[in-house]
């Protein structure tokens, strides 16, 4: 019985997110969410920080600083 109870107020909080207009206080659920399911606050990036990520990358590659595709998944298998 409780979990329908939790059915109905997820379905009652959708609802209500549908016919919210305040971008103020969807920003508020959005960091709530974000920090009860324990999701990091994503991070916009510059036009200027993507290009120095991007020179960055390119000289790694230049530099033989890479991996293969066998390698990350080796690597992954670890984590």
């Amino acid at each position: 019985m409780r979990q329908l109870n939790i059915i109905d107020r997820k379905l009652n909080i959708i609802e209500q997110l549908i016919i919210l207009n305040d971008d103020k206080v969807f920003k508020q659920v959005e960091n709530i969410l974000n920090k009860s399911l324990h999701r990091p606050d994503l991070k916009r990036f510059s036009k200027s920080d993507l290009i120095k990520r991007s020179k960055a990358s390119n000289l790694n590659i230049e530099q033989g600083d890479v991996f293969s595709q066998d390698d990350v998944e080796k690597l992954s298998q670890n984590w």
